[in-house]
Order: C-alpha cells, then sequence, then structure tokens
C-alpha cells in the first residue's frame, strides 16, 4: 500500500526577527549548539561513556594480567610462649622479625573453556633475633615459582556467559544513547516550532489589532456624523482593547517558548535569542509499508525487547549452572628452594607438582535451585510477551503518525485556500462598513474568520512539519532524503 501525496504544493512562511547586531538562529543552528551545549545531551553523553568505560573494564578483564604484591619491610616485635625442654616449661621470648617478600603473579583467564591459567613467583626473606642480647638469631630464605591451571567440567562456562552479558548491555547502550539523540532533536525542533508559531500569532494579531483600530476610527467617525448608534462604536472599543489583551498575551508567550529553547541549548536565559525560519512545504512520497518494516527493524525499543530476551535465556543458563553436576579440575607444577643465603635460590631446585580433581553436586536444598530455575523461565515468557507488545505498540504509533502526517498535509492546501478567500471577504467587508451597507458585527465576524484562518493554516504546517520530523526519530530513516538517520554527535568510537 503506498501512501503518497497530491500534485505538489508549496507555501512558505518567512519569520525573522532580528535585532542590530544579532543574528537570527535557525532550526539548524539550535540543534547543533543543543547538541555542543545543551545539558540533555551532556547527560545522555555522560551514560553511555561510563557504559562503554564499564564494557572495556570488563572485556580487558579477559586479558593477560599481571599484579605485584610487596612487604618491604614487614617488621615484628613480640613475646612469644614457647617450650623450654630443657627447664621443661613454657617460658616467654622476645621475639623480633624482619620479613621482606614478594610476588610475581600472572593470570591467563580462557575464555573458550572458562577456565584459568596462573603463574606466580614468590620470593621470601626473613631475618628473626630472639632474647634481648640477641643470643638467637637466624636468617632464611624461600623462593617457588608455580603454574597453576584450574578447569571446570561438566558446567556452564560462566565466562562466556559473563562476556555475552557485558556485549548486550554495551550495545543496550549504544541504542539508549542513539535514542536519546533524536529525542533531543526532535524536542529541540518541537520547541522551535513551538516559538515559531508563537512569534506567527504576535504578528497575526498585530494586524488584528491594526484592523481593530481601523475598524474603531471608521465607528467613530460615523458615531460623530450619526450614522451608528453609540453602541457600535463602544463595541468597536470593546474589540480595540481586547485584541491589545491578546498581543500581550501572545507576546508573553513568545518569551516563555524560547524560555524553553534556551534550556535545551544550554544558554542563560537572560541571553538574546531571535530566530530565523524559512519553512518550505513539499510533499513527500511515504511508502507505509516500508515506513512500518523501518520502525521495527530500527526502532530502540523493539532492539532493547530483543536483548532483554537474550538476556532472560542467560539468566536461566546461570540458575541452571548452580545447581548442575560440576567437576573441576586443578594442576599445578613448580619449583620451590629454602636456603641460608639468598644466593643459594638459584640452583638445586626441588619440584613441586599438585593435581586434584573435584565433585560437587546439590543433593537436597528444598527445591531452592529448581524455583530459581523456574523464575529464571518466568521472567524469559515475560520478555517473549513484552516484546510482542512493543511490536504492537510500536505499529500503532506509526499508524498513528501516518494518519497525522496525511490529515495535516490536506488540511495545509485546502486553509491556505481559505486564508485567500477569509482576506478577500475582509476586504470587501471593510469597504461595506465604510459604506454603511454592514454592521460592526458584519465586520467583526469577517475579521475574526481571517483571523482564525491564518492560525489554523499555520498550526496545519507546523503540524506537518512536527510529523515528519517525528516519522524519522520514530524509523531511523529520512524519508526526505531516503536515507538512514545518520548519529547526531560522535560516539567517540
Amino acid at each position: 500500500m503506498k501512501h503518497s501525496l497530491p500534485l505538489a504544493v508549496y507555501m512558505i512562511f518567512t519569520w525573522t526577527h532580528a535585532v542590530q547586531g544579532q543574528s537570527a538562529l535557525t532550526l539548524d543552528a539550535c540543534i547543533k549548539r543543543s547538541m555542543t551545549r545543551g545539558y540533555a545531551v551532556q547527560n545522555a553523553s555522560f551514560q553511555y561513556r561510563a557504559s562503554k568505560h564499564a564494557y572495556e573494564a570488563a572485556r580487558r578483564k579477559l586479558r593477560t594480567s599481571v599484579a605485584v604484591s610487596l612487604d618491604i619491610p614487614n617488621y615484628q616485635e613480640s613475646l612469644s610462649n614457647q617450650f623450654d625442654p630443657l627447664l621443661q616449661q613454657y617460658k616467654y621470648y622476645e621475639l623480633t622479625t624482619t620479613r621482606m617478600q614478594g610476588t610475581l603473579t600472572i593470570t591467563q583467564p580462557i575464555l573458550a573453556t572458562g577456565g584459568s591459567l596462573s603463574i606466580s613467583d614468590y620470593v621470601f626473606g626473613r631475618d628473626q633475633t630472639r632474647g634481648n642480647s640477641g643470643s638467637a638469631s637466624g636468617k632464611d630464605y624461600f623462593n617457588n615459582v608455580l603454574v597453576e591451571y584450574k578447569q571446570p567440567l561438566f558446567t556452564t562456562n560462566l565466562l562466556r556467559l559473563t562476556s555475552e552479558r557485558n556485549s548486550l548491555a554495551f550495545e543496550q547502550a549504544r541504542t539508549d544513547f542513539a535514542k536519546n539523540q533524536l529525542d533531543i532533536v526532535y524536542t529541540v525542533t518541537e520547541n522551535f516550532y513551538t516559538a515559531y508559531e508563537a512569534a506567527q500569532r504576535v504578528d497575526i494579531v498585530k494586524e488584528q489589532v491594526r484592523q481593530n483600530e481601523e475598524s474603531y476610527q471608521t465607528a467613530k467617525r460615523k458615531f460623530e456624523f450619526g450614522l451608528i448608534p453609540e453602541v457600535e462604536a463602544l463595541q468597536s472599543e470593546v474589540d480595540l482593547a481586547g485584541s491589545q489583551n491578546d498581543l500581550l498575551n501572545a507576546s508573553r508567550e513568545v518569551e516563555r517558548a524560547k524560555n524553553a529553547l534556551r534550556m535545551l541549548m544550554g544558554m542563560p536565559l537572560t541571553e538574546a535569542l531571535e530566530l530565523s525560519a524559512v519553512m518550505t512545504f513539499t510533499p513527500i512520497r511515504i511508502d507505509s509499508a516500508r515506513v512500518m518494516e523501518t520502525a521495527l527493524a530500527n526502532r530502540a525499543e523493539v532492539l532493547s525487547a530483543a536483548r532483554s530476551i537474550q538476556q532472560r535465556t542467560l539468566d536461566i543458563d546461570a540458575a541452571k549452572a548452580r545447581s548442575e553436576f560440576r567437576v573441576d579440575v586443578a594442576a599445578t607444577f613448580g619449583y620451590n628452594k629454602s636456603a641460608t643465603d639468598p644466593n643459594d635460590l638459584l640452583d638445586n631446585y626441588a619440584r613441586s607438582r599438585s593435581a586434584a580433581l573435584s565433585v560437587s553436586m546439590p543433593l537436597f536444598d528444598w527445591g531452592a535451585h529448581s524455583y530459581d530455575v523456574q523464575a529464571a523461565e518466568v521472567q524469559y515468557e515475560s520478555a517473549l510477551a513484552t516484546r510482542e507488545y512493543v511490536l504492537n505498540q510500536v505499529r500503532q504509533e506509526i499508524l498513528d503518525l501516518l494518519g497525522r502526517i496525511s490529515a495535516a498535509e490536506s488540511r495545509i492546501g485546502v486553509l491556505q485556500k481559505n486564508v485567500a478567500v477569509a482576506q478577500k471577504g475582509y476586504d470587501i467587508s471593510i469597504e461595506r462598513f465604510r459604506t454603511g451597507t454592514i454592521s460592526r458585527n458584519d465586520l467583526a465576524q469577517a475579521q475574526q474568520r481571517l483571523t482564525a484562518t491564518k492560525i489554523n493554516s499555520l498550526s496545519a504546517l507546523i503540524d506537518y512539519q512536527l510529523g515528519v520530523a517525528d516519522l524519522k526519530r520514530k524509523t531511523l530513516f529520512d524519508f526526505e532524503r531516503q536515507e538512514p538517520v545518520a548519529p547526531v554527535t560522535d560516539t567517540g568510537e
């Protein structure tokens, strides 16, 4: 099914409110400024960078790590309770010990198997003195070089599981960052057009004030010549005062809208802000089937729901791993040497080796592990249901958005013609009022129709522009340029 627009209709609204020495900002300039100085994008960038650093830290933990620990020195002085074989009794002796020791450990996790390989070298030197006079003293040294391998068998590879979780979390962070950027762009666009529409309303109301001023002066002269009753002249004055009050309210609304835009751009509220917009209504061809397909493929909500299913699958694996039959293999091989002279540590090593096989299997836990697995499986089913709901929600949003764009497009053509007709009707009415062929109420109705038609026409154009901008945000595809939406700011990758 194709959603196509009628023959091209072009309508240009130009708004430039500039003061001397102040350059007006376009929509693109406001977006760019928001992306460099706005709080919202800074906050989104901070969150993304934190997630990126956390992912990088987790990824690098799977690489070789080297650690060194040193005690240089470790000094202790205390009383030691020892048995004296000569006296056949325990006695307290003063013992002074100075230790110099260090350990170098190199560890390599093995992602493919979930095991680990480590190499360590432990060097120890000790100087001991017993008694106040140092009657008994001695020095000894020890060196131990050890290679150790640990490997779990018949169980879930927890290293792989953790790595996959970290990858999913980082992909989610990237998706959220892209979504946040597009949300910020749309919010800036919405606030820009809100300020634009408010300023256009000011211009329209100013024209209404001018028209009411002209009507009032005409009614005043006609009353002075006795052509109309006083009540009509007074009513014209009331209409003039009402339009002047409307102008004051419209001017305040412009400042309120500008302040909202200033907040998004990180501008001080006291800084001057002038905006410039040249909007061209150019119909675009929109393939509704392609819109739906693109949205379902690219929307952050859909991608997040799919990743949630993957996360819940990993949770089931982790829950099952806690209750699985497990075998752990550990093997070490090394050399060590004890000596009273440190130079003797370098030769005549003694061999050190060990091997261990550990078997563990839960036998009875009142079904706790079983309930853990069931809880994870229920969460998985919930993730499946959530994904289906999200898909339907996205479909509904896209259908509503296409309807909004189509309705705005239809309104633009009709209302543009209505503006011309209403303007012509008002011009005729003002002349007829001057000649006395219609009453002041007839003129007021013509003037109100003209004002309402101008405002409705402006609203239709802005609604169309916002609809197209929202379509870009919700599909990550620019249908005006027929290309995917590029990242607004660099992720630093």
